[in-house]
Formats: C-alpha cells, structure tokens, sequence
C-alpha cells in the first residue's frame, strides 16, 4: 500500500505509524474456529492424528464470508477508495474462486460502524482494518492450503 506510484493519495497513513497500531479484527466471524484441524483427542500435542470432523465446506463458507464482509467494508471507504483497488480485487477475485458454481453472493453483516468522517480517524480505521485483514489473510491461505493438501480426509 505504501510502495511509491501505487497510490494517488501518498498520504493515506501520514501522521501516524500504521505498524505500531493494533489489528481490527471482524466481530462477527467464526473462520479461525470453522477452519482449525481437529485432533484425533482433545490434548493440544502435535500428533498429527486427526479425526474427521473439520468441515471443509463449513469453512471455505466462513472464508467466502469474510472475504465478502472485507470486500464491502473496503469499497465503503472514502475519499481514496481507488488506492484500495488491488486489495478489492485480490478479494473479489479469490471469493469467486471459492464460491460453489451457481452460488449467491455470502449473507447480510451487522452493521459494524468503522469509517467516522473524520479524515484522520477513518485513515486510522483503515490501517487497523487492513492490518487485521492481513491476519485473517493469513488464515485463510493456511486453511485454503490444508484443505488443498487433502489432510483433512486422513
């Protein structure tokens, strides 16, 4: 985002450092639970014993659920919403990559007020919003990579 000539607005994070700020997780969401591999008992050892009841389905829905929720809230941003356009489509393109053939858009989201007016405020928004984004990004690709691996089926 801050790489020089990618953004019209090079002062989207002046006057704060966005990297000492705190993520800005979704509320809402049960992606880290709905994708995490079960083992076979309840210890928290590194076996790698599974047993059957992750729900690949079940997750890939959270994550076409977040995704859907980051897609509006980011293309509810203003003034610069352009700035953000490769992030919007990254998304956009990965949860039509996700979504079942023929399927509708991921349900409706509680209102979860983040953009103030305020100029500084709604760009302080945005840092934490992305930042927690990129957290759930990391999620997402372990979960997308687990399901890939067909580990789950063992």
């Amino acid at each position: 985002m801050e790489k020089e000539g990618k953004m019209k607005h090079q002062d989207l994070f002046a006057g704060f450092n966005c990297t000492d700020l705190e993520a800005q997780m979704v509320p809402h969401t049960q992606t880290a639970s709905a994708c995490q591999p079960s083992a076979a008992d309840n210890s928290t050892s590194c076996s790698g014993q599974r047993n059957s009841s992750f729900g690949a389905a079940e997750c890939l829905r959270n994550i076409r659920g977040d995704l859907r929720y980051y897609e509006l809230l980011l293309n509810s941003y203003r003034p610069s919403v352009s700035d953000l356009s490769p992030v919007t489509t990254a998304t956009q393109d990965l949860r039509d990559c996700l979504r079942p053939n023929g399927a509708a858009a991921d349900g409706e989201f509680p209102q979860w007020l983040v953009w103030s007016g305020s100029s500084f405020d709604d760009r302080l928004s945005l840092c934490k919003t992305l930042k927690g984004f990129h957290v759930r990004a990391i999620t997402m690709n372990r979960a997308l990579a687990y399901i890939a691996s067909g580990d789950h089926r063992k």
